[in-house]
């Protein structure tokens, strides 16, 4: 029988770019794998051109054939060659072996960095380089497996059986271990929202099984169901927790990106059943995950592939979602590789807690936060008495209510992320702001600074706060009472801070407030009228106090005739005559604009707009906030 080997597709072909240093070492192995199954062919097919003369040669001495035609003494040594090449292949077997574990690992920490960019972490872009691994892998099998069978023609052997054995099912775990979720859904998600998410098959087009285009379906488990999956060999379809609509995609393989995929971006889940409650647990600490699961057909046998979504919160109300995301962030953060589904760690160390918490918010506003700032989070965690080798526990982060407060430390932290993000991302990104910094902090800063020196700090004591402490004049430190989302909504602080002429310079840049915010969106300038009526425009003032370290409220009480340059006409309105004349507070009109924590507004919104979709659109299997 003869050994036809052709050249593995995977050959020549140019690899992906390999910006990681476990797959670089990878491919030298497979090089090294491709060398010895080249070296192996040509062995093999020696060893097949020998035994055929051998075998002429005893035919055509039972035929009577001359002693001249007898084959040297090296040919006659059959048994010892073949012994040789069964010894090779098992070599090979066991070098293939080596490199696959090492791929399944490298696919494993590509997920969980693929649940840290769920956090703000940088996504990982090598998937790609993986998939030439797999392809390369498939190549390599298959050569092997046809030495093996090959050697097999020759006689059968014990040895061999055994090899083919651990080939198949070697070649069998690659399968299986390669079906994956690319693109994870919104982790944080409103029941009967639109949500996409992109399977993806790392197989390529090796297996022959893109040309069938399996169907991929999707439903939705609990942790309970999700931990039996993952334990117990479950047919499918499995028993599921939940109703969905646009859960069926066909797998579709595109050869200019060699990517064999089904992308869902219809899908809705309209019903999950919840589990049963434990202690204190609300909806929002309950975690679901999306079941990704095809049939295919290869020679004759049926594959069953599943994989499982990263954790998932679904949420009823708007006012869930905070919550939502404190449990997703502590489980992106702090979960292992191989982990029984949804295990955490209950307390993790404090560091990785303030690493976690500077992720995420550098993420969303553009900025890291300082050695400072998270000097004051460790504080505002476990109290002034603050331990270098301190561990935090997840009811210390999301649960407790924190000293003389209303709210815990991750309704106060996501706050302050919110309200950067929305209403003062420009100024932080700039470095206008301190943020995160003690009130007796602030004034040993502005003590030593000149009168009219500020900084902007996030309120202690309000939720999703931020003020303005100053020097005035007469030296004294004065705290302006915290600006809010509502409050930013009907004027920017940049006009607030305008408005105010005792704010002068701003620290720590220590440039001249009209120079450090000249960069942002000027007041709106209304000089016009609407039917007869001259249209006012709200102005900040701060009262005047003469006590030390006094904290003031500023007052939206000017109205200012638009068409009054010499602002001569002011008056100052009481705020609900404002509020019933102007119609500049109605609220449902703020509603309409408010960031919000929700997909309300667009169904196909995620469950707020401070969103990790984007960063998943760019391959991932992730995540929206």
């Amino acid at each position: 029988m003869d050994v036809n080997m052709s050249m593995s597709p995977g050959n020549g072909v140019m690899l992906p770019p390999l910006t990681d240093d476990d797959l670089m070492t990878l491919h030298a192995s497979l090089r090294n794998l491709s060398d010895g199954s080249t070296q192996m062919h040509a062995t093999l097919l020696a060893f097949q051109n020998d035994q055929i003369i051998a075998n002429d040669f005893f035919n055509g001495y039972q035929g009577g054939l001359e002693p001249m035609d007898m084959p040297s003494t090296d040919t006659l040594s059959i048994t010892e060659r073949k012994n040789g090449l069964i010894l090779n292949v098992g070599n090979l077997l066991r070098e293939y072996s080596i490199i696959q574990d090492q791929l399944i690992v490298a696919l494993k920490v590509w997920q969980r960095k693929q649940a840290l960019a769920g956090n703000g972490a940088p996504f990982p872009t090598n998937l790609d380089g993986i998939q030439f691994v797999v392809e390369s892998l498939m190549d390599r099998m298959a050569d092997i497996t046809l030495f093996i069978s090959n050697l097999l023609h020759f006689g059968d052997d014990p040895t061999l059986n055994e090899f083919l054995t651990h080939a198949q099912t070697l070649h069998n775990i690659l399968i299986f271990s390669t079906f994956i979720v690319e693109k994870q859904p919104p982790q944080v998600k409103k029941k009967g929202s639109k949500l996409q998410a992109t399977v993806r098959w790392l197989i390529g087009d090796k297996l022959g099984i893109h040309l069938s285009k399996p169907v991929v379906k999707c439903e939705i488990l609990s942790e309970a169901l999700a931990k039996r999956l993952t334990i117990e060999n479950i047919h499918m379809p499995p028993e599921c927790n939940g109703k969905m609509t646009g859960n069926e995609c066909q797998m579709e393989f595109d050869a200019s990106i060699r990517s064999f995929s089904a992308n869902f971006s219809t899908l809705i889940i309209h019903d999950n059943k919840r589990s049963e409650k434990k202690g204190s647990e609300i909806v929002a600490d309950g975690k679901y995950a999306l079941l990704f699961y095809t049939t295919a057909v290869y020679k004759g046998y049926a594959i069953n592939c599943w994989a499982l979504s990263l954790p998932i919160v679904v949420v009823v109300h708007d006012n869930q979602a905070p919550q939502g995301w404190a449990t997703i962030t502590w489980d992106n953060a702090f979960s292992e590789i191989e982990r029984e589904p949804f295990k955490v760690p209950e307390r993790v160390h404090y560091m990785k807690l303030l690493e976690t918490l500077n992720l995420r918010f550098a993420y969303y506003t553009g900025r890291q936060l300082t050695a400072e700032n998270l000097e004051v989070l460790h504080k505002k965690l476990v109290g002034e008495a603050a331990q270098p080798n301190e561990y935090i526990s997840y009811s210390q982060f999301c649960k407790d209510k924190l000293p003389d407060c209303g709210f815990t430390f991750w309704d106060w932290f996501y706050g302050i992320m919110k309200l950067t993000k929305v209403y003062l991302q420009q100024i932080w990104k700039q470095g206008h702001i301190v943020g995160f910094i003690s009130k007796l902090k602030t004034k040993e800063i502005l003590s030593q600074q000149a009168m009219g020196t500020f900084l902007l700090r996030f309120s202690d004591s309000k939720k999703g706060g931020i003020t303005i402490a100053y020097r005035d004049d007469c030296g004294n430190i004065i705290y302006l009472a915290p600006w809010t989302c509502a409050d930013l909504q009907i004027r920017s602080l940049v006009d607030c801070i305008r408005d105010l002429n005792v704010l002068k310079v701003v620290y720590p840049a220590m440039e001249p407030s009209n120079v450090a915010f000249s960069s942002s969106p000027p007041v709106q300038n209304v000089s016009s009228t609407i039917n007869g009526y001259v249209i006012p425009r709200i102005k900040m003032q701060i009262e005047p106090s003469s006590s030390n370290d006094q904290q003031t409220s500023p007052q939206l009480s000017e109205a200012t005739v638009a068409d009054n340059a010499s602002m001569q006409n002011m008056h100052s309105f009481p705020m609900e005559q404002l509020e019933n004349d102007f119609n500049f507070f109605n609220h449902q009109t703020l509603n309409r604009i408010e960031w919000q924590d929700s997909d309300i507004a667009d169904s196909t919104a995620s469950t707020d707009d401070f969103s990790l979709s984007e960063i998943m659109s760019f391959g991932s299997s992730m995540i929206g906030v």
